[in-house]
């Protein structure tokens, strides 16, 4: 579906319907919303909908299938510095002591966390950690710290959960002095 003046849309992060009244340049719309005002967002913080408020989303297929082969390209491809931990490697956590430091809070993840429900947040969580493992065993890293904040302890509990169905992982707590009881040292044994 194409994006067009007069679609009803919903905005993501707020609790707001509208009409697009003016699409500008730059992926920029004006939306009256139903309170009156007009607003200028981001065509990605909208979703457009019908007439019975159902989603309809507008899919660009070949941006999607490029995205799509980026993301598995950078995630199969362990040695490829678009990989998932190229954002790791180059900290100095690893530089010094061999020891990726994998921040596991959700703003590090996604660009609108709000967005989520907790079940998806907490699945990308876990996701991100079972890509990450993968990606440091392909490239022969032993010593991981998950930080995943102290919270509600979900995540924590998820995380040991996971990591203990498998043998050749040793998991502790990691060094309280540089992160309180908010991390998690994995050692890779295989």
């Amino acid at each position: 579906m194409k994006i067009t003046e007069g679609n009803r849309v919903k905005l993501i992060n707020e609790n707001f319907e509208g009409v697009i009244s003016k699409i500008l340049p730059q992926k920029r719309l004006i939306v009256t919303c139903t309170d009156g005002f007009d607003y200028e967002v981001s065509i990605n913080d909208v979703i457009i909908i019908g007439e019975d408020n159902s989603h309809l989303y507008a899919i660009d297929d070949t941006e999607l299938s490029k995205k799509t082969a980026d993301i598995i390209k950078g995630v199969v491809t362990s040695n490829n510095s678009k990989g998932i931990l190229s954002k790791y490697l180059n900290k100095s956590k690893f530089a010094v002591g061999n020891t990726l430091e994998i921040d596991l809070h959700l703003e590090q993840l996604v660009d609108h966390p709000e967005g989520l429900d907790d079940w998806q947040r907490l699945h990308t969580q876990i996701q991100h950690v079972k890509n990450c493992l993968s990606a440091a065993m392909d490239k022969n890293i032993k010593k991981i710290v998950f930080i995943h904040g102290v919270g509600t302890g979900v995540l924590k509990t998820e995380l040991h959960n996971y990591l203990s169905s498998f043998n050749y992982l040793s998991v502790s707590e990691a060094d309280f002095r540089e992160y309180g009881s908010g991390a998690t040292l994995v050692i890779i044994n295989n």
